[in-house]
């Protein structure tokens, strides 16, 4: 795909946009289709569920801190030097430091108990083999700690919580806990930067498709069988009946679409499933100034947590996190522990079921609401970390699906079973895409150049054709994740 392609992207979030920008820029004639209309929205988030794409949110945590995945936190922390190279750009061009999309304000990772686990031990020793040891403080560490005073991080390193022990009464005191802050992580604000680079690719010349009818996805043109009885993709149907084709040799088409994406292509039914994680908000009024400035980036970092140790396959069924209060006041509190699923049957056709069902997205309005272990965990949670919340209501809830993989990691690469490379797919990631913004242009350079790309993620985001499914995904319907029994 060395000269100068048609490319139909399906799906106008944080993947879709990446490579829209980046297909762009190597003089790929681009258009990107969407059925919500964030040309009218601008990206802007939704409390209501009307939105379901997780792209579509206030603000998600930034981190380099991926234990044994020594390529993920290369490419993490590229992703940090890009998002400050788009943030210089940005304080140029309106000179607005207010307006920044990265938040470089620390996450302090709280332990279950007083020692620090395997896969955190890990973490930090991957970090000093990059020379990067000193960016991380360990709270029980002297040395970490002076080193954290010097450089003005000390407050959001002793920061103190009363964490119960899970006993039963009487109860005992607060138990000792250990906990790392990562001065490298923070946050970024995704609704913003996914409206940044829409209008990035407007500027390069991408032509966008939004709305119901217009911009929503109806199904593949493909052409008959072609080499070893694959299908040609020669296009895409919108739900207004319009066909969006180009020179059958020239097309290809790619879908972004997140949680939809099985639904688009069901071949990846084997390595995604839709899954929702929990989200629920509450509100600080301005005027309260004491509270305002509290929960600042400038003094309040985000904050993880996992009430107990990992499985023994290395699995966090409890963890929860909190980020500091957005411009609007908003708090975001997610429950990560576990990711929901809505097992319905499944259409015919469909390449892998589990007892003829897949996971599904539910209707936005059954989006507003979340399950209630997830309430009786972020509950348990403010009630250690937010005590200013610990009685008040929450001002939303939420529930943000995405696509887990198999193995935790993107699917980027051409399908198989499609000829002369005219589908590709780019998803998966259990909505992790978000910090990846600025450097997912790597999957381009895979489109273009498949196995030629000079890409590091190449192997690692390819194809994974008869891997064990993993990651929870071996679970199916019967699973004690399934909200649609």
């Amino acid at each position: 795909m060395s000269e100068p392609r048609s490319v139909a992207i399906v799906g106008a979030g944080i993947f879709g946009l990446s490579l829209a920008v980046a297909l762009s820029k190597r003089q790929h004639c681009v258009t990107v289709f969407d059925r919500y209309r964030y040309d009218e929205t601008n990206c802007e988030p939704d409390l209501d569920g009307t939105t379901q794409a997780a792209s579509v949110d206030h603000d998600k945590i930034f981190r380099a801190s991926y234990g044994t995945k020594l390529h993920y936190q290369r490419l993490a922390l590229e992703s940090r030097a890009a998002w400050e190279r788009i943030d210089e750009r940005r304080r140029q061009e309106d000179g607005d430091a207010g307006s920044d999309l990265f938040n470089g304000c620390g996450m302090l990772r709280v332990q279950p108990a007083a020692d620090l686990d395997p896969l955190e031990r890990e973490t930090l020793s991957n970090f000093e083999r990059d020379g990067l040891r000193d960016s991380q403080f360990v709270k029980s560490d002297s040395a970490d700690r002076g080193r954290a005073a010097e450089r003005g991080w000390d407050d959001k390193v002793l920061l103190e919580f009363g964490i119960p022990q899970a006993s039963p009464p009487p109860p005992p005191p607060p138990q000792t806990y250990e906990a790392v802050l990562d001065s490298l992580a923070g946050f970024t604000k995704c609704s913003e930067a996914c409206a940044y680079f829409y209008q990035l690719a407007l500027r390069q010349g991408v032509t966008f498709r939004f709305g119901p009818e217009r911009g929503a996805f109806d199904s593949i043109i493909e052409d008959g069988p072609s080499t070893a009885g694959r299908r040609r993709a020669v296009g895409l149907k919108t739900k207004d009946e319009a066909s969006h084709r180009a020179d059958v040799v020239v097309v290809v088409v790619v879908v972004a679409a997140g949680s939809f994406s099985t639904q688009l292509l069901p071949e990846l039914s084997h390595h995604l499933e839709s899954s929702a994680g929990s989200v629920a908000t509450f509100k600080i009024d301005k005027r309260d100034a004491a509270l305002w400035d509290k929960y600042s980036p400038e003094r309040f970092p985000v904050i993880t947590w996992r009430s107990a140790a990992r499985d023994p396959s290395g699995k966090d069924s409890r963890g929860v996190y909190v980020l500091p209060r957005a411009v609007d006041g908003l708090i975001k509190v997610g429950f990560r522990g576990i990711k929901f699923t809505n097992f319905q049957p499944a259409p015919s056709g469909t390449g892998f079921k589990q007892d003829e069902k897949w996971s599904v997205p539910l209707p936005p309005a059954d989006c507003r609401a979340v399950p209630e272990p997830t309430r009786e965990a972020i509950r348990r949670f403010v009630s250690i970390f937010l005590l200013e919340f610990a009685d008040a209501d929450f001002n939303s809830t939420k529930l943000f699906w995405h696509t887990d993989s198999l193995d935790n990691s993107f699917v980027i690469d051409h399908v198989p079973t499609y000829a002369d490379g005219s589908m590709f797919v780019a998803t998966g990631g259990s909505g992790h895409g978000a910090k990846f913004l600025p450097v997912l242009g790597e999957a381009a350079d895979i489109l273009q150049n498949e196995d030629q790309s000079t890409s590091f993620m190449r192997s690692h985001w390819r194809w994974r054709e008869g891997i064990h499914r993993g990651n929870g995904l071996e679970e199916g319907p019967n699973g004690p994740r399934n909200s649609g029994k």
